[in-house]
């Protein structure tokens, strides 16, 4: 995608011109698509050109989270389609879930009596090569509340400078405090593609996914994963549709509440 918009060239496209000229055969259906940034420009024109054809569905592969409005992405149930595979970060974001996690962050590694760099390094590896963190060991496990408030010699070091990033983690600022940022959704229903089981060769690996309807709602957070990027990969959300038609019973859920779509 990066490579795709540093080499691509503008092309200006009116929609004088897609009213006019872009279809030339009035009997076919129009069918929007797009992937990534693209899903939420088809998202965009084709809430524009709603009006002009009634019939029209679009369909938007891993769309950015950020882009409606609570009223107009409702609105928009009745011809989009968003489909989301896994912990895929890309529909999940929005300045609301950015401020989220860097708050969360921050008070973690404030409170955190582990060296930083030994931070860093386990981080690394389970970006590198997965785990189940979970399991790993807490640092705030076995601490009391009260040595939780005590700041580190780093964070007593920002909180002199009186640094906005500390500040705003006052104990009187909770996480849950009201938001300075909109709220802001997915484009039109939701479906949400997950891994059942994977099963690993010598030489290949299998991978089965199932889906479900799912609400805007459980997009409100990053989740932070190892496949959390590679879940975002238009190759990625091929080979879990194909997965989907081979085993059609997986989608049975998403047949039954989208028959009217």
């Amino acid at each position: 995608d990066v490579l795709t918009d540093l080499s691509a060239d503008c092309e200006s496209l009116t929609l004088e011109d897609v009213l006019e000229n872009g279809l030339v055969h009035k009997e076919y259906k129009l069918v929007v698509a797009g992937h990534s940034l693209g899903g939420g420009i088809a998202s965009i024109l084709a809430i524009m050109l709603r009006n002009s054809f009634p019939n029209m569905r679009c369909y938007a592969f891993s769309p950015p989270g950020g882009l409606l409005s609570k009223s107009l992405a409702d609105y928009t149930k009745q011809f989009i389609v968003s489909v989301v595979v896994g912990k895929d970060i890309i529909p999940r974001l929005s300045m609301l879930n950015l401020e989220d996690l860097k708050r969360r962050i921050i008070r973690i590694v404030a409170n955190c009596n582990k060296p930083k760099y030994q931070i860093l390094l386990h981080g690394c590896w389970y970006e590198v090569f997965g785990g189940k963190p979970d399991n790993f060991p807490t640092e705030l496990d076995g601490r009391s509340q009260e040595a939780l408030t005590q700041p580190l010699l780093a964070e007593e070091n920002l909180m002199a400078q009186q640094s906005p990033l500390y500040t705003s983690l006052d104990d009187n600022s909770p996480l849950g405090s009201s938001p300075q940022y909109p709220h802001l959704f997915l484009p039109g229903k939701i479906i949400h593609i997950v891994e059942e089981n994977s099963t690993k060769g010598w030489f290949s690996s299998e991978v089965k996914y199932s889906a479900s309807w799912s609400q805007e709602t459980a997009f409100g957070s990053i989740l932070i994963s190892p496949k959390m990027i590679t879940d975002h990969w238009p190759d990625t959300v091929l080979r879990a549709l194909h997965s989907l038609v081979q085993t059609d019973a997986s989608c049975i859920s998403c047949r039954s509440q989208g028959e009217a779509f």
